[in-house]
């Protein structure tokens, strides 16, 4: 029992230091190249799915605006387009893990307005809730533009309301909120979740570790999506942080909330 104890306590020292991102990198890549050896790949195909999706919906459908045609459109058409989008981003969170240099690479950077781009994924779940019977309430805007590479800022988005919509019970709520700070853009995701334990807390952002309470609910999860976003988030010097309020709802959970400060630009 003792060896045990002591094997666990120099896993849990390995993990906790800094130069564990590196080399669990350098292990991770062999087996993800593994499974997905042909990313780029998969994200072309992907690509020629959506684009050919797009152009049946927008030719098929005579109203003037994209989202009304997508309205109009057939649950077979839908299924095929948010299925699409989807794997995008399922693609997108290989390709970090795979090459996280990329994250912060010059090529991959612009200007964007980041309550624009939390929408459009906002918009990617909108569904998802409803059926599930979900009260989302969205609060908030920002003006505001951050420089960064879009693509990986939205990695953190969409793992943030996917795990609010994951864990969420049925005809529970969740909340989003985006607003302008004095040098930040704060975005939070607020929902009734499996028990966090303050010994968990840094737990969940390392790789393929759960909370014991999320293994339990038998929810499926790799356990990485927190992991990669928390690397994104720390390479544009910003952190994702957790809050969970003790006490508990009968058959929800508890009220849980992760946030982001996102630094933007000055020229707003």
């Amino acid at each position: 029992m003792l060896l045990q104890e002591q094997k666990s306590a120099a896993r849990d020292e390995f993990l906790g230091k800094e130069s564990f991102k590196d080399e669990f990198l350098i292990e991770l890549k062999e087996d993800i190249l593994k499974g997905l050896s042909f990313v780029h790949d998969y994200k072309q195909i992907n690509a020629t799915i959506s684009q050919n999706i797009n152009v049946i919906i927008e030719t098929k459908y005579s109203e003037l605006d994209f989202e009304k045609k997508l309205e109009k459109a057939s649950q077979q058409e839908k299924a095929i387009y948010w299925a699409s989008k989807f794997l995008q981003e399922k693609l997108n969170v290989a390709k970090y893990l795979l090459n996280p240099d990329w994250i912060n690479r010059e090529s991959e950077k612009a200007s964007f307005r980041f309550h624009g781009l939390a929408l459009k994924y906002i918009k990617l779940y909108e569904d998802l809730f409803r059926k599930k019977s979900i009260n989302l309430s969205i609060t908030g805007t920002s003006h505001k533009s951050v420089l960064a590479n879009p693509e990986a800022v939205s990695v953190i988005i969409q793992t943030l309301v996917d795990n609010a919509y994951k864990y969420s019970k049925k005809s529970g709520k969740a909340e989003i909120h985006i607003s302008d700070q004095e040098d930040h853009i704060l975005f939070s995701v607020s929902s009734y979740g499996p028990r966090i334990l303050d010994t968990e807390r840094e737990l969940i952002f390392l790789p393929f570790k759960r909370a014991k309470d999320a293994i339990k609910t038998q929810e499926e999860g790799a356990g990485y999506g927190l992991y990669i976003s928390q690397l994104i988030a720390r390479r544009i010097n910003t952190i994702i942080e957790v809050e969970q309020e003790a006490q508990l709802k009968e058959k929800q959970g508890h009220w849980t909330t992760f946030s982001i400060n996102i630094p933007f630009t000055d020229w707003n």
